[in-house]
Order: C-alpha cells, then structure tokens, then sequence
C-alpha cells in the first residue's frame, strides 16, 4: 500500500519533480556545452530563474505515462517514450518556426529528418530515456518524499503563481523579440519597456541557442569564424 502510495500522481509531486529535472538540465547541457565547446552555456528558457524547462516537461511526462504504460511490454514502452519525446520536440520547433520564425535547435543534417524538428536518432534516444528514466523512478519517489509535507504544500501554490508569471511573460518577450527581428514597430507602453529593458543583445545573450531562420547563414558564417580564431 505503501508503495502505491508513493506512485500516485499529484500536482505538488509533478511541480516538483518538474523544478528538479528543469534545473538537472540546465547542469546537463552546460556540462555538454563545457567538454564539447570548451565553454559552459546556460541554455534557459525563462526571464526570469535558470530553468531548462524541456527537462522538467520531459520528466514529468515520463513518470505520468510510465505510471499508465508500467504493465505493458518493453518494446511498447519504448514506442510510447519514443512518440513522447518526439511529439513534444515537434510541436515546440513547429511553435518556434511558425509562430516566431525562429528555431532552437536543428537535425536538418540528420538522416530522416523533418523539417530539422525531429529525427530518426533522437526518436530512439528518446525511447531509450525513458525506458532509463524508468529505472531511476524508485530513487525519483524517494526524493520527491519531502513533497508530503505540510510547507512544501503551502510554497507549490505561491512558486506555481511565481513561475506562471516568469513564463508568461518570457512568453511576451520573446514574441516582442521576434517582432523586433522581423520589424514590428512597438505598439503600446509596455512593448516599449521590453525594447528598452530586454533588447536584441540581452535576448540573444540569455537565449543563446535561439537564432532566426534569415539569419542562420550568417550564424554558420560567424561560428566558422570564431572556430578559425580558436584554432
């Protein structure tokens, strides 16, 4: 009972689990970022906190549907994982593409490809971390214990409405961001204050994987260089 217990699904858990994994991403890609570049790169996703929050979304995704799909076999889990991943990287390059002309990341060189969202490989990877993620969900209950007591439950509502607000507004400069790219004159007070206080170079600084699609020539052109300068 216990057991089962501890597996149930509730937003306190989720919201935690979603603030660890968003952080434990941030570690992870500015550890890749360091051994592969040689620098450490703080890839969020936010204004305001260093969340990497594709992570805590991935995590939480993982445990909700490997509470649904444990009892299945191996190979349908890892279909389920796989789609999962693949669904959210989808619908994220297709905001980015559509909704701001712009792109976060790229498999565009990678074999069966589309559109440079998703791929064939990391459709596999994807499987493979959850069906990884599901060997640590014993270790994930444990540390998500603290989540049952009584302050935790007072604090999850006032960060809930904290981070609503972070995102919501990151939401809003990053649009107002990407009206400034494509030369959208700004239209009320307020976009005049984000033109002000989080211009093209803060935006570009924070999130520096971000580029748009009319200036990724350009972007591959000044990596060259700055490789050259390295070598």
């Amino acid at each position: 009972m216990k057991k089962e217990e501890e597996r149930t699904i509730k937003y306190t858990k989720m919201f935690w689990l979603f603030i660890i994994a968003s952080y434990f991403g941030l570690l992870l890609e500015g550890l890749y970022c360091l051994f592969k570049f040689g620098k450490w790169e703080s890839h969020v996703v936010s204004i305001y906190g260093h969340l990497c929050i594709i992570y805590g979304i991935g995590a939480v995704l993982y445990y909700i549907f490997n509470y649904i799909f444990k009892k299945q076999n191996f190979f349908l889990r890892f279909f389920i994982y796989a789609c999962l991943g693949t669904f959210v990287e989808l619908v994220a390059g297709l905001i980015l593409e559509f909704g701001l002309g712009m792109y976060a990341w790229s498999y565009r060189n990678s074999f069966l490809n589309f559109r440079g969202h998703i791929c064939l490989f990391m459709f596999i990877v994807w499987g493979l971390f959850g069906l990884f993620f599901e060997k640590c969900d014993p270790y994930v209950d444990k540390l998500l214990r603290f989540t049952r007591k009584k302050v935790c439950k007072i604090i999850t509502p006032i960060l809930s409405i904290i981070l609503a607000i972070d995102f919501a507004f990151t939401g809003v400069c990053i649009y107002r961001w990407s009206e400034r790219h494509y030369y959208e004159l700004p239209s009320n007070a307020l976009e005049k204050y984000i033109d002000k206080k989080y211009d093209d170079e803060y935006m570009s600084k924070r999130f520096m994987e971000w580029h748009f699609f009319d200036d990724s020539s350009l972007k591959s052109n000044n990596d060259k260089e700055k490789n050259k300068d390295v070598g």
